[in-house]
């Protein structure tokens, strides 16, 4: 796993304009424990931002809570919230769906 994520940081990532990490995943991206607040998810999608040299949105839907709150994250950019309800549980994939939207 450590060398996928080495070529996902290294290779792929660099030439994107956007990632869409959840919180689970912006953990493997960061070596970092599962996280669990908000400013964490900040910091660390700012460093992954920083890392990479794009936008990352974390995706808060991992996260608890009756909203879900995503963080859009560039360098050298104050992060911006996005605050939405969350959606019935056995709804999943729109963070998939997000990311391989087309212009």
């Amino acid at each position: 796993m450590e060398d996928a994520v080495a070529a996902l940081r290294g290779h792929l990532m660099p030439l994107c304009r956007i990632v869409t990490p959840n919180l689970p995943e912006l953990a493997a991206l960061t070596g970092s424990a599962i996280i669990v607040d908000e400013a964490s998810a900040c910091r660390l999608g700012q460093e992954l931002s920083r890392t990479v040299s794009t936008a990352v949105l974390v995706k808060g839907g991992h996260a608890c809570g009756n909203d879900v709150v995503d963080l859009l994250v560039q360098p050298d950019r104050p992060a911006l919230r996005f605050v939405a309800p969350r959606l019935p549980s056995d709804m999943r994939g729109t963070g998939c769906m997000l990311s391989s939207a087309q212009r």
